[in-house]
C-alpha cells in the first residue's frame, strides 16, 4: 500500500482549473443530491468549511434561491468571505442538463446583487466534477425562455423546498 500525503488545504484556488480540482479532492462523486457552498478568502485560500443543503429540488426555486443567498450574505459577513463558489452534486451522467443550467444561472445571479462575490458554479456527477460555469452561455431571449420553462417546472412541483432561514447555522455547517 501506497501511502500519499494529503494535498495542502491552504494553497490558493486562483482559477477555474485550481476550483475544479478541489472540488474533486472534496467531492470525487456524487452520491445524493445537494448543493455544496464553499468560501475563500481575499488570497484565494479556501476557508475550513463547506455547507452542504441536502435534498435540493431539480428546478431551481428562486425564493429558495434568494432565501439562501440572504443566508449566505450573513456568513460573508461573519467570517470575511471573499469570494464563494457552489458545487451541485447529483447522480447521473456529467453532461449538464437543462435543469443543471438553471441551477447554474440561478446560483450566479446571487452575485449580481452585490452581497455576495459568486466565482463559480461546478457540477458532481458520477464520473466526478466538471466546470459548468462557461457551458451553454444564454442570450436574453434564451434566458427569458429559461425562466419560463423554470417557473412552468417550479409550478408542477410537488414538495415544497425547504427554506434555509429554518436552518440552524450548526446544522449547515459540518463537513462532510
Amino acid at each position: 500500500m501506497t501511502c500519499r500525503t494529503p494535498p495542502d488545504p491552504h494553497r490558493p484556488v486562483p482559477d477555474e482549473a485550481a476550483l475544479a480540482a478541489r472540488a474533486s479532492e472534496l467531492l470525487p462523486v456524487a452520491i445524493r443530491r445537494q448543493l455544496w457552498t464553499l468560501f475563500f478568502d481575499a488570497d484565494d485560500v479556501q476557508l475550513p468549511m463547506m455547507v452542504p443543503f441536502e435534498g435540493i429540488s431539480e428546478w431551481p426555486s428562486p425564493r429558495a434561491v434568494d432565501d439562501w443567498g440572504v443566508a449566505l450574505e450573513a456568513v460573508v459577513a461573519e467570517f470575511h468571505v471573499a469570494w464563494l463558489a457552489f458545487v451541485v452534486e447529483r447522480p447521473g451522467a456529467s453532461t449538464a442538463s437543462e435543469s443543471d443550467l438553471a441551477w447554474r444561472d440561478a446560483l450566479l445571479a446571487l452575485g449580481a446583487t452585490g452581497g455576495l462575490v459568486v466565482r463559480s458554479v461546478l457540477g458532481c456527477s458520477d464520473d466526478g466534477v466538471t466546470s459548468w460555469s462557461a457551458q451553454g452561455a444564454r442570450t436574453s431571449d434564451q434566458s427569458d425562455e429559461r425562466a419560463r420553462v423554470i417557473s412552468r417546472a417550479v409550478a408542477r412541483q410537488t414538495r415544497g423546498q425547504s427554506s434555509p432561514r429554518r436552518l440552524a447555522l450548526a446544522e449547515v455547517l459540518p463537513l462532510r
